[in-house]
């Protein structure tokens, strides 16, 4: 048996193991609905001379170059058998304040606040235009299979929906999605400054009805209660304002990441709640990520004493509710590895998807690995009207949504 505070390194040596005896679900495509190729100091690893060079404080990509990252991200992909993949940048950076011995690579690095990463999207953009003027035929190729969305936004701004709409135009036929929008992120959401995103705040609502008018899926972190800093389920707190929002939309798809968990979120009846508050009335039009720590939290099958299980193939049990739950709604689960800058560990954190796929029957395993994905997924870049402009007059005032 293994311990959970060991589970992350344990899981990175077993999968390179299994992939040398070609685990028998490696043979399953898998897309990945969660790829961060920037950091929180908006660095991000990249190809060189076919390995991965890592970034460093102030290192950046000159124009003609900055889609090796994206190159790098391919090379990952077609390592692990990842089909199709989300590409953004990351919403926020990590402040250097002054009484800081270091500079924080990551928000939880130290005290020190987290500012809006407002050009992470003109990078992630720049690195397309590159690759597909310098390598045309390639770019032909693998554009399909990437799926860039936009996140550098101020949540709490009712102008944030003008910004993406600029976006858009500056770079028509690109985009394909919006997020990871950040709403009740723990940690996050306490190091930023000012006002607070939630999931139903004014400026959300209106990106929300933009995003259902065009087809483009939302993806959003919005966590379902506080931090439990004593193990107690806190109750779901948050839940309210997602639901709102899912409920106004109907016609939105969303993609609601980590299924509302996050680190030290405890939510003791979380399937029931899942089944019961979202799927069963919103299954047409929200599908739940099972990135990041809801996968080790959650899925993974532990004993009385808190250490996680391993079954006879060297995978971690996964709990039956869960199998069962999915089988329930085969239709709205997508995988993702939510890496953040960096792939080192790439395979791990998505091929360890495994453990759950082997369990699942072969039409479900199939839609949850990627069928889900390509489903949602607009499979053109959005190109606005000419003349577009979002009305100002829409969800201006904190009430009820409504249309015009």
């Amino acid at each position: 048996m293994l311990r959970l505070f060991w589970l992350p390194v344990i899981l990175f040596a077993t999968s390179c193991s299994v992939f040398a005896q070609e685990h028998p679900m490696d043979a399953v495509p898998v897309a990945d609905v969660h790829v961060h190729i920037l950091d929180f100091l908006q660095n991000g690893s990249y190809l060189k001379d076919d390995e991965e060079q890592l970034p460093q404080a102030g290192d950046t990509l000159p124009a003609g170059s900055r889609h090796f990252r994206l190159l790098l991200l391919l090379q990952r992909m077609n390592e692990c058998n990842v089909s199709h993949a989300m590409v953004s940048g990351m919403p926020f950076v990590k402040k250097w304040s002054e009484d800081d011995a270091f500079r924080s690579p990551y928000y939880l690095s130290s005290s020190s606040r987290v500012t809006r990463a407002r050009d992470t999207d003109y990078v992630i953009a720049l690195a397309f235009e590159d690759f597909k003027q310098r390598e045309p035929e390639r770019f032909e190729k693998e554009f399909s299979r990437l799926y860039p969305f936009i996140c550098g936004f101020n949540g709490t701004d009712l102008g944030a929906v003008g910004m993406i709409v600029k976006r858009i135009k500056e770079f028509p036929g690109l985009w394909k999605g919006i997020g990871e929008v950040m709403s009740r992120h723990d940690d996050l959401t306490n190091l930023s400054l000012g006002e607070r995103p939630r999931a139903d705040h004014p400026s959300l609502l209106r990106i929300y009805d933009f995003a259902g008018e065009f087809g483009l899926p939302v993806s959003i972190h919005h966590n379902i209660s506080p931090v439990s800093h004593n193990g107690q389920d806190l109750q779901t707190r948050y839940l309210d304002e997602i639901l709102r929002s899912f409920e106004a939309f109907p016609e939105t798809q969303f993609i609601w990441c980590h299924s509302g968990i996050s680190r030290r979120i405890v939510v003791d009846d979380l399937i029931d709640l899942l089944d019961e508050q979202v799927l069963a009335k919103h299954k047409s039009h929200v599908c739940l990520d099972l990135s990041w720590v809801v996968f080790e939290n959650y899925l993974i099958q532990k004993d009385e004493e808190g250490e996680v299980m391993i079954d006879d193939e060297g995978d971690p049990q996964i709990r039956p509710e869960w199998v069962a739950f999915i089988e329930k709604y085969p239709d709205n689960f997508i995988l993702g590895s939510d890496k953040v800058g960096t792939f080192t560990t790439y395979r791990s954190e998505i091929r360890k998807y495994n453990a759950l796929l082997k369990h699942l029957k072969p039409e479900t395993r199939t839609k949850v690995a990627n069928g889900n994905f390509l489903r949602v997924m607009p499979k053109e870049g959005l190109t606005l009207p000419e003349g577009y402009i979002y009305p100002e007059t829409r969800f201006t005032k904190r009430a009820l949504p409504t249309r015009e």
